[in-house]
């Protein structure tokens, strides 16, 4: 029992950051048609800009950043996932949507995110983020016993950013006037272009808006375990899986997805095969195998579905 409610926990936690990528990705998705190849890159670059502007090259830890610098370290680093998002549509995305050359926004962000992958891992290396909350402080530095369970506080915590976020952006979407604009475009670009809606301008800020969100989800994520070049590259990937899942669907069957998928990993990686337990790399391959095989049976809808009101 203790076990299972272990898995559970972590599954979720780990499953709302790849829910909050995958409402990222399916709000994009739903608007251009496009998938942001270097959108786990780009945040992770966020993430990388938020510790050099914290602690200069040095190491980083809670006792060597005050919580004010922390603060103005983080709105720097969301501030660049803002920028490099509404830079990517700009540069890489909106000239070949334009002319509907599906070819070059494939190409422009698959570059793009080698070139960020590739700089990140060249200047820097793992590094533990650090915890300005401090949520270590709770219980026995950070865990807590439930039904016999030890779980972490963070856990909690990251899954509770993730529903208030993905609240946040059903709101946003479906009442703020914004939003509205944004589900004309999805619903279609040009009859809103017609009718005076700023559709470049929106799709701008969609592009950075999906870049803080996503962005936030994997800070919040982030003190849990060492952040290095290859992990905002597999947060946009299982993101972009779990959108898949549900067809770029609303924001809260993006977020159910992602939950999901995160269970399904803490599970396989708790699971023994023949008394065996499977190698660490598959508790993460098999799930996105089971969507994909899903996928190839049941292809995504041409139509998607509207936020609901």
């Amino acid at each position: 029992m203790s076990l299972s409610l272990q898995i559970v926990v972590s599954g979720l936690a780990a499953g709302g950051v790849y829910g909050l990528f995958a409402i990222a990705h399916a709000v994009i998705y739903r608007l251009t048609g496009v998938v942001n190849l270097a959108f786990g890159d780009l945040v992770a670059l966020g993430v990388y800009v938020t510790l050099v502007a914290a602690a200069g090259t040095g190491p980083v830890s809670a006792t060597n950043v005050g919580g004010l610098r922390f603060a103005l370290a983080l709105a720097v680093g969301l501030l660049v996932c803002v920028a490099a998002g509404a830079g990517t549509y700009v540069a890489a995305v909106q000239p070949y949507v334009e002319r509907g050359r599906a070819i070059g926004w494939v190409a422009a962000t698959a570059a793009l995110a080698f070139a960020v992958h590739a700089l990140l891992a060249g200047v820097s290396s793992a590094q533990v983020f650090p915890d300005p909350l401090r949520l270590d402080r709770i219980g026995r530095g950070g865990v807590v016993t439930i039904a016999g369970a030890s779980v972490q506080i963070r856990s909690f915590f990251v899954l509770a950013v993730a529903l208030v976020l993905a609240a946040a952006a059903t709101a946003f979407l479906s009442r703020s006037r914004i939003g509205k604009g944004m589900r004309a475009i999805a619903d279609d670009a040009a009859a809103a272009r017609t009718i005076g809606v700023p559709v470049d301008r929106l799709l701008t800020l969609a592009f950075a808006l999906a870049g803080a969100v996503a962005a936030l989800g994997a800070i919040a994520a982030a003190p849990g375990a060492p952040f290095d070049a290859d992990t905002g590259t597999l947060l946009g990937v299982k993101g972009l899986v779990a959108a898949l899942a549900v067809r770029f669907g609303p924001p809260w069957q993006a977020l159910a997805a992602g939950l999901v998928l995160g269970l399904g990993e803490a599970v396989l990686a708790n699971a023994e095969l023949g008394g065996h337990a499977l190698a660490p790399g598959w508790s993460q391959v098999l799930p996105i195998a089971a969507v994909l095989a899903f996928l190839a049976v049941r292809p995504p809808r041409v139509a998607l579905e509207a936020v609901p009101e």
